[in-house]
């Protein structure tokens, strides 16, 4: 019993502090143009810049970067002998033609930085002003990379012009006016709205309880239940630039300017301690993928909820150090799925977030405007996972994905949930 709770008290010290923002949201390229699976694994890049795209008017786009030069590394060897960064910025502009699903190069550039160690804050901001057409989408690819350290980052984001009220017709600020970066706010985290047209003097808010559903498993052939479209309560509210707002209870809020609009600005709270996982009850939810329904509803109904997890983990691992490990693998999962995966739900009940927290990051990633195939290499040679997810039209998130299912799929499942249930991290190359 000691060493259960000895375990019990690594369990909340596993390593999810991580600050990453749901902004890194819409990740895209034209298809088959390379692998991007490094975009869902953590491990690979030394730099974490964070985007946010604000559609200004009719012909142009801002895409506001942040980045940490914390990340970046600083040295004298210059003319001015001085603690100095460099850094590039490389963009590529794709715009998508939705007729004949191809992609048109629109622009590129690359601009040069430099950075001060006396001087840069904690924080770097900087924007990339786009020139783009009304009723098209696009995709843009951005590189940042250490010219000094030679390290860098990818990312892929879609600039949506087909809906005057979606999400990036809206500009979210922090109460210091700067870029908020997230779509996710807790309670009393307070925010500005700017809508790119002046006319308007009040917004509507729909108002949404969270979503409790989880997805169905990957083998299922039943038909998907979708969150219901109309709101649970709606109001309005006087708004100017200078307005502020705040997300007072969990939930969906929608922020838009027309009553009857179907889309704009979804901002989230998904509680206190989201995306991180600090206490038995964010803990338990994820055990839904490796439990029976009948090992989740006693885990459920012990008094001590979070002895009985990490009971739960030292039965299936055997000792404590693989246990830890178990854990510490299993809930950092978790975790980038919540920062990798948030629709209009945690990530981690999401279909690629359920695929994501047994099976990992994928070795393969293609990705277009509408989908993502994930495939995962195997012991043969001639065989492999694949797993596709296609882009729902969903108005309360842009990045909600929805797995085509099949049943053939139900060994595979079986395969690695039984990995995990040995207390071996399932691979399906070993």
């Amino acid at each position: 019993m000691k060493n259960k709770l000895i375990i019990l008290s690594q369990t909340f010290l596993i390593v999810v502090t991580a600050v990453f923002t749901s902004c890194t949201t819409s990740l895209n390229t034209p298809k088959k143009e390379m692998n991007l699976a490094d975009i869902y694994n953590p491990s690979r890049y030394s730099l974490h810049p964070d985007y946010s795209v604000y559609n200004v008017n009719d012909s142009n786009t801002v895409v506001y970067l942040r980045i940490f030069p914390a990340e970046l590394l600083f040295n004298q060897a210059n003319e001015e002998g001085k603690s100095l960064a460099r850094f590039s910025i490389t963009y590529k502009l794709w715009q998508y033609d939705e007729n004949k699903l191809k992609t048109i190069l629109s622009d590129s550039a690359r601009i040069d930085k430099t950075l001060d160690q006396e001087t840069v804050r904690n924080t770097y901001f900087s924007a990339l002003p786009l020139k783009t057409k009304s009723d098209f989408r696009y995709i843009l690819q951005i590189n940042i990379k250490d010219e000094l350290r030679l390290t860098q980052s990818r990312s892929y984001l879609i600039v949506d012009k087909t809906d005057p009220y979606n999400r990036q017709n809206f500009q979210l600020l922090s109460t210091n006016a700067y870029p908020a970066f997230t779509y996710i706010f807790r309670k009393n985290e307070r925010f500005l709205i700017k809508y790119n047209k002046e006319e308007y003097d009040s917004i509507v808010v729909d108002y949404y309880n969270l979503d409790r559903t989880l997805p169905r498993p990957i083998f299922s052939t039943a038909p998907e239940i979708r969150m219901r479209s109309f709101p649970d309560s709606s109001w309005m509210l006087p708004y100017t630039d200078t307005s502020t707002f705040s997300l007072e209870r969990p939930g969906i809020y929608m922020f838009k300017m027309e009553k009857e609009a179907k889309s704009g600005l979804t901002v989230y709270n998904f509680g206190e301690n989201f995306p991180n996982l600090k206490n038995a009850n964010d803990m338990l939810g994820p055990l839904v993928y490796l439990s029976s329904s009948a090992e989740f509803r006693d885990l459920r109904l012990k008094p001590n909820r979070k002895l009985a997890i990490d009971n739960y983990w030292l039965d299936i691992a055997g000792n404590k150090d693989d246990a830890r490990e178990l854990i510490r693998v299993y809930y950092n999962r978790v975790l980038f799925s919540n920062l990798y995966f948030s629709s209009y739900k945690e990530g981690w009940k999401t279909d690629r977030g359920m695929v994501y927290i047994i099976f990992g990051a994928p070795d393969l990633l293609e990705k277009n405007p509408d989908e993502e195939i994930w495939i995962y290499r195997t012991k043969k040679s001639s065989s492999k996972i694949e797993f596709r997810f296609v882009r729902n039209n969903s108005p309360l998130s842009p990045e909600d994905f929805e797995m085509d299912r099949n049943s053939s799929s139900s060994a595979l499942w079986a395969e690695a949930v039984e990995s995990w249930k040995r207390g071996k991290i399932y691979s399906p190359l070993l």
